[in-house]
């Protein structure tokens, strides 16, 4: 756990001797963590189950006293993909950042701490700033994962039209149901910014000047992130119709090989019959055929053997046909 006081801009490991409830704090924790400050923070018995439980869904709940946001962010490791729940808490006085594991995302948002960026006449404002900033970490790391997926089809693709393997078909419906995993998660978030921009702004609008800039200042802010959510989730649309043209390049790569065969057996076909009629009828059993008593008609009958394949070679050759 990392606390930062923004009051003072000191950061602690633990809650010991932290004034919670008086001073503004932005705080990295994982699930379990949490805790120890559920109580003090009186957070939602049902939102800190949530963040317990890892469920595959986006969500955003507005309470009395936070607001509660939930999203599934996505990590592309090699070939595999990890999925993971980030869960924020935000009120006027405290920001809370919910993560399981210590990954990019975190190492980033605890970077941010060490930022200057705060306004010390306006710390609640200063939350709304860690706020936006932290969505946009998100949304950035989303886009770099794509890219990663984005380089792997483009990979599949080059290897496709080179060569038709057994393992082809299988990579793409892996990288194909990456895509849709991708886009099925970035969807809600479209939906989720607007539930935020418009009810979200509610819990800091109040009839003093000093609530109708925050208001405004909360807007504008996430207005940003929802053009960056709007373009993240094109990319991510872009990239599934890219995968979904593997399978097209692959149909036409199996039919191409096919065709080639089918010609290939047909050429053969084209060469053998001819010599397979010359047997056919010098193997009759009919007595009186001219030919059998001709003194040279073995060495003929070899000659026109040997020549129709390769007359038909030097045909299909010319016609480019092999």
């Amino acid at each position: 756990m990392h606390i930062l006081n923004l009051n003072t801009k000191e950061i602690n490991k633990d809650t010991y001797n932290i004034e919670l409830n008086e001073d503004y704090h932005f705080i990295i924790c994982n699930p379990w963590e949490l805790k120890f400050l559920k109580n003090n923070l009186n957070l939602d018995d049902d939102t800190y189950k949530d963040c317990l439980i890892f469920d595959e869904k986006v969500k955003v709940n507005i309470f009395d006293h936070h607001i509660f946001f939930t999203l599934n962010n996505f990590q592309v490791l090699e070939e595999d993909m990890i999925m993971e729940e980030i869960n924020i808490f935000l009120s006027e006085k405290y920001i809370i950042v919910v993560l399981r594991k210590r990954n990019e995302i975190y190492k980033q948002i605890k970077e941010l701490m060490g930022e200057s960026f705060y306004y010390k006449s306006n710390l609640t404002l200063s939350l709304l700033i860690v706020f936006s900033t932290i969505l946009r970490i998100i949304i950035s790391n989303q886009f770099e994962n794509l890219e990663k997926i984005e380089d792997e089809i483009l990979q599949l693709e080059d290897e496709i039209l080179s060569e038709i393997n057994e393992d082809i078909s299988l990579k793409i419906s892996h990288i194909r149901s990456m895509c849709r995993i991708c886009v099925k998660n970035i969807r809600p978030l479209t939906y989720i910014m607007d539930t935020l921009t418009k009810e979200g702004m509610e819990f800091f609008s109040d009839e003093n000047s000093r609530g109708i800039y925050m208001e405004k200042e909360f807007i504008k802010l996430l207005k940003g992130v929802d053009d960056s959510i709007d373009k993240l989730y094109s990319f991510s649309l872009s990239t599934r119709e890219l995968a979904d043209k593997l399978l097209d390049i692959y149909s036409s790569k199996v039919s191409e090989k096919t065709n080639n065969l089918i010609t290939k057996l047909t050429i053969l076909t084209g060469i053998s019959v001819p010599i397979t009629i010359i047997t056919g009828v010098y193997g009759m059993n009919f007595k009186y055929m001219p030919e059998l008593n001709y003194i040279h008609g073995y060495k003929i009958a070899l000659l026109v053997i040997v020549l129709i394949p390769l007359v038909s070679f030097l045909f299909f050759k010319y016609k480019k046909m092999i």
